[in-house]
C-alpha cells in the first residue's frame, strides 16, 4: 500500500510537531497533505522527558554567542506560540513566566557568574537583578539560607512540556495532519532526491519534501545518506525526579538554579493533579547501541538529585518522590543544532541536535523550517547550523545514487 503526501516529517517530538503545526496553518490556503511519522510514544526520548525549562540565559551556552542569540530569538517567539496553542486548544499548559534565581555559594562562583552577566547584558536588555543574602528569602522564603547571594532573571519561564506537546498534536490533528505510528525501515533515494520511505508495517510513503527531526534515532540514516561512520547526534542521558508538594507547606514559585542543577515548580493544571517540584538534571553521554536500557534511573543519579533537593529545600526532606525518569538529549559535537536544507538532497530538510533547548527552540524551528519549505528561505540566517560542518571532508561523503538505507 502506498500513500502520497506533500510533506512527511520523520520524528514526533517537539520539533516535528511544531513543524507540522506551522505547516498546517499554511495548508488552510495551500491544501497541503502532511504526515508525521513517529516510531515510539509521542515525544520519546527527549521532549516528554524534559523539564519544560524556558531559560535562555541559564543553560551554560554563554560562550557560544550564536547559540545564545538563537535561544533568545526562540524565547521571544515561544511566548506567543504557547499562548496561541493554549487558547485554541482551551487547555492550561502550566506555563508561568515567574523568573528564575541562580544561587551562589562561593566567591569563585560569584566571580564566574558576574563575568557571565556582563557578557549577557551585551546582547540582551532583559532584566537581571543582583539579590543579596537577606533579600533571597523575600522572593522564595523556603529555600536554603546558605546561599551567599543570587541573580534574579525576571523573564524566564517554564511550561508543562508533556501537556504542551499533546496540545500541539491535537492542534495538528484538528487541521488534518496524519500521524503514522511506525518505524522507517528503508529510504529510497534517486540522484539528489529522497523518493520514498518504506515503513516497518510495509507501507510505502511518497512525498515532495521530507523533514528529518527524530533526534538521536537519526544517526543510522545520516550515516548511510552522507557516508560518515560516526554518530553525528550524540545521546546525552539526563535523569529527573519529581517530588510531590505538601499542601501544608508553601511550594516554589520560581525556577531555582545553582551549579549542581535546578529545581522548578510543576503546578497542577486541573483538579485531578497535584502540584510538585522537578529536580534535574544529570549528565551522561551514552552509546545507545551498547546500552540495553538507556532510560533507566541510576542509584548515583537519583542520589545526586535528592542531595540537591535537600540542599536547596532542607525543610522539605519529608516530601515524597512521586516519579522519576530519564531522557536522551540529542547533542552535536559543537552543541549547535542542525537546521536547514542539505547540499546533497534538494527535498530533504534537517532539524536535529537541539540538545538541552529543544522545548525552547522547537516552535521557532518549526516556523523557520516551514518558511524553507514554502519559499526556499527563512527569516533567520541558518548558515551556522548546516549539517556539512559536522561531516569529515572525505571521499566517503559522496551521495550514493539509488540508495536504500535501513533506519
Amino acid at each position: 500500500m502506498a500513500q502520497n503526501y506533500d510533506i512527511v516529517i520523520i520524528g514526533g517530538g517537539i520539533i516535528g510537531n511544531s513543524i507540522a503545526a506551522h505547516l498546517a496553518n499554511e495548508s488552510e490556503n495551500e491544501k497541503l497533505k502532511i504526515a508525521v511519522i513517529n516510531s515510539s510514544d509521542l515525544g520519546i526520548p527527549a521532549s516528554q522527558a524534559a523539564a519544560g525549562l524556558l531559560t535562555p540565559f541559564q543553560l551554560g551556552e554563554m560562550e557560544n554567542h550564536s547559540l545564545k542569540e538563537f535561544c533568545l530569538k526562540s524565547f521571544e517567539y515561544f511566548l506567543n506560540f504557547q499562548k496561541q496553542i493554549s487558547e485554541e486548544c482551551k487547555v492550561n499548559l502550566g506555563f508561568s513566566q515567574s523568573g528564575s534565581l541562580y544561587l551562589i555559594f562561593s566567591n569563585l562562583e560569584f566571580a564566574q557568574k558576574e563575568n557571565e552577566i556582563k557578557k549577557l547584558r551585551s546582547i540582551t536588555s532583559s532584566k537581571i537583578s543582583f539579590i543579596n543574602k537577606q533579600d533571597i528569602s523575600k522572593l522564595e522564603p523556603q529555600i536554603t539560607k546558605e546561599a551567599l547571594n543570587a541573580y534574579y532573571y525576571h523573564e524566564e519561564a517554564f511550561i508543562n512540556n508533556p501537556k504542551f506537546l499533546k496540545a500541539i498534536m491535537e492542534y495538528c490533528i484538528e487541521r488534518k495532519v496524519d500521524y503514522i505510528n511506525s518505524e522507517v525501515k528503508e529510504i529510497n533515494v534517486s540522484k539528489s532526491r529522497v523518493e520514498s520511505l518504506l515503513l516497518k508495517n510495509n507501507e510505502c510513503i511518497y512525498a515532495k519534501n521530507f523533514v528529518l527531526c527524530n533526534g538521536i534515532w537519526a544517526n543510522d540514516l545520516l550515516k548511510k545518506l552522507f557516508g560518515t561512520s560516526e554518530d553525528l547526534i550524540k545521546a546525552v542521558k539526563g535523569e529527573v525526579i519529581q517530588i510531590e508538594s505538601n499542601k501544608d507547606l508553601e511550594s516554589l514559585e520560581k525556577i531555582i538554579f545553582c551549579k549542581e542543577g535546578y529545581l522548578l515548580p510543576r503546578p497542577a493544571t486541573n483538579q485531578y493533579e497535584t502540584s510538585s517540584i522537578l529536580v534535574g538534571s544529570t549528565y551522561e553521554e551514552i552509546n545507545t547501541e551498547k546500552c540495553l536500557n538507556p532510560f533507566y534511573n541510576s542509584v548515583h543519579g537519583v542520589n545526586s538529585l535528592l542531595n540537591l533537593f535537600q540542599r536547596i529545600l532542607p525543610a522539605y526532606s519529608e516530601f515524597s518522590i512521586s516519579k522519576m525518569w530519564s531522557g536522551l538529549r540529542p547533542k552535536t559535537k559543537d552543541s549547535l543544532p542542525v537546521i536547514g536544507q542539505t547540499e546533497q538532497f534538494e527535498n530533504l530538510i534537517l532539524a536535529l541536535g537541539h540538545y538541552r533547548n529543544g522545548i525552547l527552540m522547537g516552535p521557532y524551528t518549526g516556523k523557520l523550517i516551514t518558511e524553507l519549505i514554502m519559499s526556499g528561505q527563512s527569516e533567520y540566517d541558518l548558515g551556522l547550523f548546516k549539517l556539512e560542518r559536522l561531516l569529515k571532508p572525505t571521499s566517503e561523503n559522496k551521495t550514493n545514487q539509488h540508495l536504500i538505507t535501513n533506519h
